[in-house]
């Protein structure tokens, strides 16, 4: 079994890689659990070197505030830019940012924040 990745441990191995840069995202879950929000996140990345498939899944715990738009007009869901980092508030994922700064912005689209974040490969 793979091992799970929490919060900073989760940040690091996304840091720079192609788990979620360039992925598609196949899946999300909006759930309560423990009287709190849950979402989780499928994201499956390409080894374009490898020719190999991965899926990510990440569970974002304790839910503050969310919010996506979809249009079907566009494909879905196609990560091109993305920003996921730990700010004051929470862990923050934004997969339509305004920048790739590691800071929230109210023009920030598709996005998450959670209190806590985990990760597994499936």
């Amino acid at each position: 079994m793979e091992p799970v990745y929490k919060n900073e441990d989760l940040l690091k191995l996304t840091k720079g890689s192609y788990y979620i840069h360039d992925a598609v995202v196949s899946r999300f879950d909006i759930y309560m659990s423990d009287y709190k929000l849950c979402i989780d996140v499928y994201f499956i990345s390409r080894n374009r070197i490898q020719q190999t498939e991965t899926t990510l899944r990440v569970h974002f715990a304790d839910v503050i505030e969310y919010g996506f738009y979809y249009n079907n007009t566009r494909y879905f869901y196609n990560v091109e830019r993305y920003k996921f980092f730990k700010s004051d508030k929470g862990y923050y994922l934004s997969l339509d940012p305004v920048s790739e700064t590691d800071e929230l912005s109210e023009d920030d689209q598709d996005f998450i924040l959670c209190r806590s974040v985990e990760g597994n490969i499936l």
